[in-house]
């Protein structure tokens, strides 16, 4: 090792503030951060970091790695999520990696893989991958997979080659159906294929040891549920179902069932007495069954959006119900009497009194920059930094084609949300474009965000524009579910950022 290549490297990595001073020796760095540094390529004398472990190399602006990089033998964890990759790295094959990640960039070929035998985890999401077939070694060790948000019409070969997995993502492709060959995934516990245009689904899925399934957003008529005797949360919210059956072997053990949007008529008679979470919301339902009370472990009950007018007295056996979101139905007075038995510490016709949403004033500014410290701590692409959003905020206040709201209590912002008015080409005409939507946490749970939003949706409906759209930090689950659940749709779309 020349004393020379090692300082430059080493100053590199100072000037980088990935390691500190007391980092005399590359053979002392086995972890190494170097995500958001703007690298458009690693320093010429990266490979003297032999005795490297894990490798982060995201959100940067890297198009190829060096073959130099072989001589990192130990390594075995490696981000390169967000960079501006169009092709796979061919040293990847020469490396020893147990997890890779590859999500956000612009790769369409992944057949080099097949030589990644070592391979367990493997995030191959936000791409524009069209096909697996002949990508996945068959003596693979892949115990994770997320293939999300690419453009994926067939699985069936994919499906037979991963006889390991355990968690598996789908979600965002262009798949139509669930092949026979999933009866291959025989150590199979999760599997996320929701956005999809999934109409058919083969028997063989429910022979599998599934815990979670979510099928949300495809074009699912009719289903038969049955088997599944692992499965504790299944989600099958807006599919177009006009059958929907379930079999007296079906999940008996489920802790979790949801089915918003489906237009179903009647609630499914599941045998677990396991559920502690139960959404029915935005259907066509007019009774609850009497024998909703077996159900003594439920916390969680949404049904609203539906045409219920009456509750049965067994509800008052959901002694542990903690959440009830039954509003937009025509309740009579004495289901009120049973809601107000049931006292769950959320009910969404119940909510704190006198939280009203209105357009911001600039004595809100100051209020609503500290509100956005709140939001930038949960999405990844942005640092807090008070002056900036302050500024921001102002500037935003002050600009044409805007909308600024916030939720207050008793003179204090306790939430807001942001409108930019575009020209969309593709529209011909304005649409609108909703940022900053957030609740300070004392206050979720109680119809905040859905009123902000739904005030802003009425306001961009008032204005004429032809649609409005939002983005969504991919790991913020809570949110994705939210957005969904009030009528948005993932898109293939992806948002990329330039810094000047």
């Amino acid at each position: 090792m020349s004393d020379l290549a090692w300082t430059k490297l080493r100053e590199w990595l100072l000037e980088h503030k990935a390691i500190d001073t007391s980092i005399d020796s590359p053979n002392m760095i086995k972890r190494l951060d170097l995500s958001g540094r703007s690298l458009q390529k690693l320093h010429e004398s990266f490979s003297l970091l032999t005795e490297l472990v894990a490798l982060n190399l995201s959100n940067n602006l890297l198009s190829m790695l060096p073959d130099s990089m072989k001589k990192l033998t130990t390594l075995s964890n490696l981000n390169i999520r967000r960079n501006h990759f169009t092709l796979l790295p061919e040293v990847l094959t020469s490396l020893h990696l147990r997890a890779l990640n590859i999500s956000g960039n612009q790769i369409e070929d992944v057949s080099i893989l097949t030589q990644c035998k070592d391979l367990r985890v493997l995030d191959l999401s936000v791409n524009v991958i069209t096909s697996m077939d002949g990508c996945i070694n068959k003596e693979n060790e892949l115990r994770v997979l997320n293939l999300s948000y690419n453009y994926l019409n067939d699985v069936n070969e994919l499906f037979s080659k991963l006889h390991s997995i355990e968690r598996l993502d789908l979600s965002g492709n262009l798949l139509t159906s669930i092949p026979h060959t999933a009866k291959a995934m025989e150590t199979l516990a999760e599997l996320k294929i929701s956005d999809n245009q999934i109409e058919s689904i083969d028997a063989a899925l429910f022979s599998l040891p599934l815990e979670i399934i979510d099928l949300s957003s495809n074009e699912i008529t009719a289903l038969d549920l049955k088997g599944l005797e692992d499965l504790e949360t299944i989600t099958l919210d807006f599919n177009p179902l006009d059958k929907l059956n379930t079999s007296d072997d079906f999940a008996p053990y489920l802790e979790s069932f949801s089915c918003d949007g489906c237009g179903l008529k009647s609630f499914l008679p599941l045998v677990s007495t396991e559920l502690k979470t139960l959404c029915y919301a935005s259907n066509d339902i007019s009774s609850i069954p009497e024998d909703i009370g077996i159900y003594e472990q439920l916390n969680e009950l949404d049904i609203d959006n539906n045409t219920i007018v009456d509750l049965p007295d067994s509800m008052a056996n959901l002694t542990q119900l903690k959440t009830l979101y039954i509003d937009g139905n025509p309740l009579s007075e004495s289901a009120k009497k049973v809601i107000n038995i049931l006292q769950p510490e959320i009910c969404d016709i119940h909510m704190k009194r006198g939280i009203t949403i209105e357009r911001a004033k600039e004595e809100d500014l100051t209020q609503m920059a500290e509100l956005l410290s709140v939001l930038f701590a949960i999405e990844q692409d942005f640092t807090i930094d008070y002056d900036k959003q302050l500024s921001g905020i102002t500037k935003l206040y002050h600009s044409k084609g805007k909308e600024l709201l916030v939720a207050k209590y008793e003179g204090e912002v306790v939430g807001m949300v942001t409108m930019q008015r575009l020209i969309s080409s593709a529209e011909g005409d304005y649409i609108g474009q909703i940022e900053d939507l957030v609740v300070k946490e004392e206050y979720r749970k109680m119809g905040v965000g859905s009123r902000l939003l739904n005030k802003m949706r009425a306001i961009a409906q008032a204005y004429g524009y032809k649609r409005i759209q939002l983005a969504a930090d991919v790991d913020n689950e809570n949110a994705l579910q939210f957005y969904t659940r009030r009528g948005f749709h993932k898109t293939h779309l992806k948002i990329y950022h330039y810094n000047t």
